[in-house]
């Protein structure tokens, strides 16, 4: 019974992964538009620029100093929260590239 339920399973994870559908790209919104000043403050000057750099690099840090002190779960919570705000324009783009 149990292999079945795992066969079943499988079959309709491959079903789903291989069905064909409309492909969507999240895109900035254009001037003018709603939530374009919000945008462009929040994303191209603020996470994109000298200040996402430092918060991205500042938590690294944190990350290690942490990891020093033995508590792992917290380490690399911080390490990977640093890594993703850094890369959060090609994490954005290519999630814009699946949707």
């Amino acid at each position: 019974m149990h292999k079945r339920k795992l066969l079943l399973m499988t079959a309709v994870a491959m079903i789903v992964t291989l069905v064909a559908s409309q492909a969507m790209a999240l895109v900035a919104p254009v001037a003018g538009s709603f939530g374009f000043e919000a945008y462009d403050f929040f994303i191209n000057n603020i996470l994109k620029g000298p200040f996402g750099a430092i918060a991205g690099v500042l938590s690294i840090i944190a990350g290690v100093v942490v990891m020093i002190q033995q508590k792992m779960v917290p380490a690399v919570l911080c390490i990977l929260g640093g890594v993703l705000v850094i890369n959060s324009d090609k994490i954005v783009t290519s999630l814009g590239m699946i949707i």
